[in-house]
Parts: C-alpha cells; structure tokens; sequence
C-alpha cells in the first residue's frame, strides 16, 4: 500500500522537479516564473487577476485547481495510509482513550503552548501504551525532558531521557525537583543521560545502568517528540535491530538537516527539504507570504550586480521598508562600505521590481503546496523501510497534532 502512494509521489516530483528544487531567492536573477512553471500553468496564471488566498475556489482556473487537488491527494492527509489519533485504537485495541489525561495547570509555567499541546497529545498515546503493557519508555532526544517529565508524573512510567546536550539535561533536572518540591512528590522516575546518539545507541546497557531492577524482556518503548534530521532515521534503525524494543512512536522534524533516504530511487536536495517543512495551513490562515522572501529576492539582483554570490543574511532584519532591510543585510556580510548603494538607490531598485510582487507570492504558494508531497515523500520513504523489514505487525502514520500550532503534526507508529 505504501509503494503504489510512494510511485505516484516519485513521478509528481520528477514532473516538477524545476520547481522544487529552485531557491526563492533566484525569482528575479533567474526568471523562475519562466523557467520553472509549466507553460499551460503559467500562460492561465497570467492571464487575469487572481488572488493566491481564494485561488481554489475560482473555476476560472482550472490548471490552478487541478494542481491544487493534486498536491492534496498525494498529501499524508489525503491517503488511507494515514490515522487521526481518535482513530488509534484501530492500530492498538488496548488504547481505550488517548485524550483522557489533562496536563496539570502547576506546569505550565514551564512550557508554552505549543510544546504543552504536543507534549499532552503524544504523551498521552505514549502514556496508556506502556502504562497497559507495563514497558519503559526510551525518549530520544527528549531535549529538556518535557515529554518524559509528563509520562512519568501523569502515567507513572519509568523513562530514561537521552539527549546530546549537558545543558538541557541539566534544566530538565532542575525543573525536576522544582515540581517535585512544589508538588510533595515521590520520587521521580526520570533518569537523564547525556550522550550522543547514532545508529549504534546501546539503550539495553543505558536502562541497565539506571533502572538496575528493570526486568528486560521485550518491554520497552522507544519515543521522540520531534526527533530532528538524521536522529530519526538512527532511531528507526536501532528498534529494528534491537530485539526488546517492541514498539516505536516517533514525530520527526528538521527533514533539512540530513540527506540520506532508505530507498536509493529517490534523493531530495536541501530546497526540497526546506520546502517540506513549510505549512500551507499556516500561511493560508496568515494571508500572507514573509515580505522579507521577496525583499531578498530582490536583493539577490543588487548582490550579482556587485558580483556578491552564494551570500548568506539569515533570517531577520526590520521589515517596514526595503532600503533598511537590505542595510541590515549588508552589515552581515564581509564588503567594502563604499560599494553599498545608498538608501535612494535600493529604493529605486525595489521600486523596479515591485511589480512582481503578485507572481511572487503566487509562485511561493505553488511551492508550499508541493511542500505537502514532499512531506509525505520523506515520510513514506521511513514508512517503506520499516515496511520492508519484515519485523513490524502493525506500522502507521499517526496525525497528532493541530497544524495551526505544530507544522510538523505526523508521528510514525510501528509494533514488533
């Protein structure tokens, strides 16, 4: 089931290959609104006014919908292959009610609402898992131990929290006995480790190092709320190979940070995997594409003009008007003063281009829409490896999160 989705979504991105993978910031300096939409595409978008946030809805537009419609289908929403969280008892009977646990109100003062949202919704799955089938729970990046800290105070299971950095192991624990002092609690039953993980992560020797008593024995729950790039991938591979991890709930993020996949048929370039982390919800509710996309492609022309290639600004600088934003560029790259143009002379380049505005935006959208199915590509392609291992009875992808709040909303769920 998952190769038939997984062919359909190779032959899109090989369709629109142009489009994925260009830069935004190349709108202007390459022509991409030539270069890259498909001819029939791009003739209907020229042809009359259309405003990107109602766009679906306009017949007029029938190329537009079409592609709209398509990006969807081959979403991870739109396919069987995916289940709402109320739907979870379909994949484990014995989960009667994921959403019954409410985060107590003493710490939210530790948590926003975002995180808190996450760490109740996949806690909770988490939590009446390992509470019915008495397992232990490995968080995996657990970061400042949010996810662990709920398991253990709201469901009573143990949990051994491995993350990377010393500093978020140590504000994990001093929060620890902030709550354990506010609340009177027993003891926790968090352990924290600070380690590095890989593909050659020994949890086994970890939980026997801190859960001495803990009886080993096919019961134990490997987890990571937003397991960033590469981890994910690490993660997958290490409860196959280890025989007493029994089931794996994990939410993956940062597709960006690595460039490996599990089936050789497909790669996917840096671009592709920034466009995967965008959130056409997001930006739809927002009525608006970031102006500083298009202060930046427009200062992508001053940047060749000036033979400045491959310059990097980052994210940031003040947006109220082109001339201050690209000053506040500038003053991030290495140039010598005298080359940077005066304030009415970047004003006068944005005043040429701003015509553009219009397809800008719209091409931005284009893309976010396709975001959707590379999304659903990098997901599927985790999906199919754990597939064709041949060790997982029941495998799923898990939509857990509201979008609006958490982008990166889907978790993969797989049992031995």
């Amino acid at each position: 089931m998952y190769d038939k989705h997984f062919d359909k979504i190779l032959y899109f991105i090989n369709t629109y290959q142009k489009l994925i993978n260009c830069h935004i910031v190349d709108f202007i300096t390459e022509n991409l609104w030539m270069t890259c939409l498909p001819e029939t595409l791009r003739l209907e978008l020229e042809k009359s006014e259309l405003n990107w946030i109602t766009w679906a809805e306009n017949d007029n537009f029938p190329m537009l919908n079409n592609f709209i419609k398509l990006t969807k289908s081959l979403s991870l929403q739109s396919c069987s292959i995916e289940i709402n969280s109320e739907d979870f008892t379909n994949t484990l009977p014995y989960i009667n009610n994921s959403n019954k646990c409410i985060y107590k109100n003493i710490k939210i003062e530790f948590i926003n609402a975002k995180k808190l949202h996450e760490v109740v919704s996949l806690g909770n799955i988490i939590g009446e898992i390992a509470a019915k089938t008495n397992n232990l729970v490995i968080d995996a990046g657990a970061g400042k131990a949010y996810l662990s800290t709920f398991l253990a105070e709201n469901h009573k299971v143990p949990v051994l929290a491995i993350d990377s950095s010393q500093l978020c192991s140590n504000g994990a624990i001093c929060r620890q006995k902030k709550l354990q002092k506010k609340l009177m609690l027993s003891p926790m039953l968090v352990r924290y480790v600070v380690e590095e993980i890989n593909d050659n992560t020994d949890y086994i020797k970890m939980i026997k190092q801190n859960f001495c008593s803990w009886n080993i024995n096919k019961n134990l729950i490997l987890t990571g709320l937003h397991t960033c790039g590469s981890l994910t991938d690490s993660i997958i591979r290490t409860f196959l190979s280890t025989k007493d991890i029994n089931i794996l709930c994990i939410v993956p993020c940062c597709y960006h940070l690595t460039n490996e996949t599990f089936n050789k048929k497909i790669s996917f370039s840096k671009n592709a995997r920034m466009l995967a982390q965008q959130s056409v919800e997001k930006t739809i509710k927002n009525e608006f594409v970031p102006s500083s996309l298009f202060y930046r492609a427009i200062l992508q022309v001053i940047f060749h003009s000036l033979g400045i290639y491959n310059a990097k600004v980052g994210r940031g600088g003040p947006l109220h008007d082109f001339p201050s934003y690209a000053l506040w560029a500038f003053s991030k790259i290495e140039i010598d003063l005298e080359k940077i143009p005066s304030r009415e002379k970047l004003m006068d380049t944005f005043q040429l281009y701003a015509h553009l505005i219009k397809k800008f935006n719209i091409f931005q959208m284009l893309r976010i829409h396709i975001g959707l199915v590379l999304e659903a590509a990098i997901m599927l392609d985790r999906m199919i490896f754990l597939q064709k291992s041949n060790q997982c009875s029941k495998f799923a992808i898990l939509r857990l999160f509201d979008p609006m709040l958490s982008p990166r909303r889907y978790g993969i769920i797989a049992v031995k």
